[in-house]
């Protein structure tokens, strides 16, 4: 959970300067040097400036990697240049990468990808962090009791995330083996992506590829539910319930969660199908979260799921604060996400 950042009030408004009742018969060169004195002191004041920490953490303004006092190994971590304080922590993590080239033109290529995609394409405040651990072995596949072979890691893998000093943030694990990619399906915890990339992404096809299933991905760790009904997901658990917001157990319970966008959308409705059950009811009959049933393949979320996650990024990674009544609905659907305002 975020630390509460409890705002200092602001200092009144400077006065004017009142005509006095009385002729003012201070001789003129000590009222000018009285001016300049103010003059000075103020420029003094904000050349100083207050503390870093307490200016950026209340205005979510960048602040330097260096300001923070923590070692970090540079053969194994790299860290923005800037860091938005309030901003989304995306961190990179490497797996079987041969080089720190290959590593980062992938994710320069995923990101370059990504950011074409609504709401990644407006949101500016992404903060980039990037581990290509020295330690070999951290992760492998398993293919016992997995539906499909998948890519488990050891629990060494904390060390290196607990040295960044983050409270809340988005694993991505990019790793050279063959696997099923997947990811966690959480709203606001920190959450992992696993992501199989078995080659270079040289080529604008491949990196404009893997991106919409990187995208998927994303959403789902934020919360966004399969589109579908063929899942890899095991029975039971946050992947199978249909509590939102593109999925939901019944129409009746769809129309309160999307009927104005229904309204308003015509390729927003109530299509059989999403969460791994073919009675639940999700918004679109294509969109980022549906690529296995066979429809046509697009490079959107859909109203439904691109408004909640306009709605995620707003109130829990921007520099504004709100709070539970400036979003009373969203905020009663989605309780666990009151950890992002005051």
């Amino acid at each position: 959970m975020r630390d509460i950042i409890i705002v200092p009030k602001e200092p009144e408004p400077t006065r004017g300067i009142l005509k006095p009742k009385r002729p003012f018969k201070i001789k003129r060169w000590l009222f000018l040097g009285f001016i300049f004195l103010i003059f000075v002191a103020s420029a003094f004041y904000f050349m100083k400036g207050r503390p870093a920490a307490d200016s950026d953490q209340r205005s979510g303004q960048s602040v330097r990697p260096a300001d923070n006092p923590v070692k970090f190994n540079a053969e194994e971590f790299q860290l923005p240049e800037k860091i938005n304080s309030r901003g989304l922590n995306l961190v990179f993590f490497a797996d079987q990468y041969s080089s720190w080239e290959e590593f980062e033109s992938d994710i320069s290529g995923l990101m370059r990808e990504l950011k074409t995609i609504e709401p990644w394409q407006s949101y500016q405040l992404f903060n980039v962090y990037k581990i290509n651990p020295k330690e070999a072995g951290l992760c492998y596949i398993k293919v016992k009791d997995e539906r499909k072979p998948t890519l488990r890691c050891r629990p060494e893998i904390n060390n290196y995330l607990n040295n960044l000093p983050l409270e809340n943030f988005r694993l991505i694990l990019l790793s050279r083996q063959e696997f099923q990619s997947w990811a966690n399906v959480p709203r606001h915890e920190n959450s992992g992506i696993f992501f199989s990339v078995p080659k270079a992404l040289k080529e604008k096809g491949a990196q404009r590829v893997n991106a919409l299933l990187l995208a998927h991905l994303l959403g789902h760790a934020f919360g966004l539910k399969d589109e579908e009904i063929f899942v890899l997901a095991q029975s039971g658990g946050a992947p199978h319930t249909p509590n939102g917001p593109n999925c939901a157990p019944n129409v009746v319970t769809a129309e309160k969660w999307w009927g104005d966008l229904a309204r308003k959308y015509p390729d927003v409705g109530y299509f059989k199908g999403c969460a791994g059950d073919e009675n639940y009811i999700k918004p679109t009959q294509s969109s980022i979260m549906n690529l296995n049933t066979g429809a046509p393949i697009v490079y959107n979320y859909g109203p439904v799921s691109e408004r909640y996650l306009k709605k995620v990024l707003e109130y829990c990674f921007s520099a504004k604060r709100y709070k539970a009544s400036d979003d009373p609905n969203f905020f009663t659907s989605y309780p666990e996400l009151t950890v992002c305002i005051d």
